[in-house]
């Protein structure tokens, strides 16, 4: 039986706040698997060196009257954000090549002799490695620094009809590209460098009052049920958003790549051929190819042993299927007395229930031993990005 008394958190913790746990009638194999003190504590601190972040706006446009209710406008928009808040540095993190060299391999200062992974030794737990390397009875010690950076660029044209007898419509398009680029703690903050955003987008919006069907035969039942009828309507258009094929591997050794177990380095593919397929792209076994992304696995390996894991393959390498999604109502008044009306309407999204296709599994899986791509998956897109048909009808009462 394990007793415990407890108050707070954290080694900080004072009288009345404390915890002081009592094991009874325990045996040894229950006290080996029972933590009966604090572990390393993770700190998070400021940062010497911090710098307000900054954001500057800039745009250029020019608008034109077309006439007939159109308006023009043309526009160049850009902004850039300096000193992003968020990353940290880690004053205890254990160095590359610590627990693993290239040359070495495993570090056997840092084997675990009481493990066993596979067959072989496991490292020590990381807290440990720390307290070998840096400050004893701490977890991670942060710093948060101000070195995040990005910028926004954009060509964006909007076509405007606001008033007009019975349509009016409003239509946009954008070209932009936002890049970002965040601080981690081993690596030039460049190779973080990505972009982020969907590179066009279209969107719009009309109103349309129906003609009167009462015109061809006028009568109170004709006016009820031909006249007020309203089309409204919502349109949008998006290209791909970005992504980039992955690399794991299974089987590697212990330790490799990095030799550290605090992380921090991205692992990246080293891409050596082109990215696409170069017969007819067709998968086996898949019925419809447009749920296949014909990218040719044969171009990736995992990265050498000397590279951190730091692959050539970019954070953004290409960009998935676009969408596209259009939204309809349908809307009439009905008077029924004096200073009330009836409202009927129906709306339908995603009318023409496109399928939307979501990006395609782009995550490699090496055998280390062999080198062999295990993930069957590769290319196959699995899900939609975009929700199916719906449908909604409504009455409302209006005094």
């Amino acid at each position: 039986m394990i007793g415990a008394t407890a108050s707070g958190t954290g080694p900080m913790a004072a009288p009345p706040a404390f915890r002081a746990p009592i094991y009874y009638n325990t045996t040894f194999n229950n006290l080996l698997g029972t933590q009966g003190f604090y572990g390393a504590q993770n700190v998070n601190g400021g940062s010497q060196d911090y710098k307000n972040p900054t954001t500057y706006n800039w745009s250029f446009g020019v608008q034109h009257d077309l006439r007939r209710g159109l308006i023009l406008d043309v526009s160049y928009v850009g902004n850039v954000a300096h000193h992003g808040f968020g990353s940290a540095n880690d004053a205890n993190a254990v160095a590359p090549y610590t627990t693993w060299t290239p040359d070495g391999g495993a570090n056997r200062k840092y084997l675990d002799p009481t493990s066993n992974n596979n067959g072989t030794a496991a490292f020590y737990a990381t807290n440990l490695i720390r307290a070998m390397n840096g400050y004893m009875g701490y977890g991670s010690i942060n710093s948060y620094t101000s070195l995040g950076e990005s910028n926004y660029n954009a060509l964006q044209l909007q076509l405007n009809r606001r008033f007009g007898k019975r349509l009016h419509f409003g239509v946009n398009w954008t070209w932009s590209k936002t890049i970002t680029f965040a601080h981690q703690q081993w690596v030039p903050d460049q190779l973080t460098k990505n972009v982020v955003n969907r590179p066009q987008v279209v969107n719009a919006n009309f109103g349309y009052t129906m003609p009167k069907g009462s015109a061809m035969w006028s009568n109170w039942l004709t006016k009820g049920a031909l006249d007020g009828w309203r089309l409204n309507g919502v349109i949008a258009l998006f290209s791909g958003s970005p992504f980039t094929v992955s690399c794991t591997a299974t089987n590697a050794p212990i330790g490799y790549w990095t030799g550290t177990p605090t992380g921090g380095i991205p692992l990246r593919c080293q891409m050596n051929a082109d990215l696409w397929r170069t017969d007819d792209g067709k998968a086996p076994g898949i019925i419809d190819q447009r749920l296949y992304y014909p990218f040719n696995a044969s171009s990736f390996s995992l990265p050498g042993i000397r590279t951190w894991g730091l692959g050539n393959t970019p954070p953004t390498l290409t960009y998935g299927p676009g969408m596209e999604n259009f939204d309809l109502s349908l809307s009439k008044s009905f008077k029924v007395a004096e200073g009330k009306t009836v409202e009927f309407r129906a709306e339908t999204f995603n009318t023409w229930n496109h399928f939307n296709p979501s990006n395609p599994n782009a995550a490699l899986t090496f055998n280390f031993n062999t080198g062999a791509q295990t993930n069957a998956g590769f290319g196959q897109i699995g899900g939609a990005q975009h929700v199916a048909r719906r449908t909604a009808a409504s009455l409302r009462l209006r005094f």
